[in-house]
């Protein structure tokens, strides 16, 4: 096989393929929806202009995934969605953009930052409502910063000097890994 052929089916092979899996992610029609989605996408058409063939392709299927990950939810689940939808409504511009700020940078942690994190919570909830409540309080007359936070917060680890306080003025430990842990402050398992 001569090498121009073989570069000529080689695109083709890659252009069937681009061409299939494009059609695969193109969203769908108002037609080829079933009932149940139609009934659940229909009230935000009504914000949306009514037509929902003429919205753009990722408009269209954001509402199509958002339709099915209702259907698939049980009802338990359903009932949890719609207070957190409730709640999000409820929230202020600034608000809702320092959500998902927070959001971002916790899923630009590491894996282990992420546990941990999702650990050090995880013993808050199962803590009593009063030391809950006794940590909500620390937490609040900790000094508010007056500029944003640095991308690294914590820079180079180091030894703590014996006798130094803590960071914040909080029991704990900075470990290398930048995550800081509250060991002394919540009960439970070592």
């Amino acid at each position: 096989m001569r090498p121009d052929s073989f570069l000529r089916s080689c695109a083709f092979v890659i252009a069937l393929t681009l061409l299939g899996v494009g059609s695969a992610w193109a969203a769908p029609t108002w037609n080829e929806l079933n009932n149940r989605q139609q009934a659940l996408i229909k009230p935000s058409l009504q914000s949306e202009g009514g037509d929902f063939d003429s919205l753009s392709e990722p408009r269209r299927a954001a509402l199509v995934k958002g339709a099915d990950r209702w259907l698939a939810m049980t009802a338990e689940q359903r009932i949890v969605a719609t207070e957190q939808f409730q709640q999000w409504r409820r929230l202020s511009t600034a608000e809702k953009l320092a959500v998902l700020d927070r959001r971002d940078r916790f899923r630009k942690m590491g894996p282990d930052q992420r546990k941990a994190l999702l650990d050090t919570h995880k013993q808050f909830l199962e803590s009593s409502l009063q030391r809950q409540q006794e940590l909500r309080d620390i937490f609040n007359r900790l000094p508010v910063p007056t500029t944003s936070l640095p991308s690294q917060p914590f820079g180079t680890p180091q030894p703590p000097t014996p006798g130094a306080q803590p960071p914040l003025g909080l029991p704990g430990t900075v470990f290398p890994s930048n995550t800081f842990t509250l060991p002394n402050i919540l009960p439970g398992p070592r």
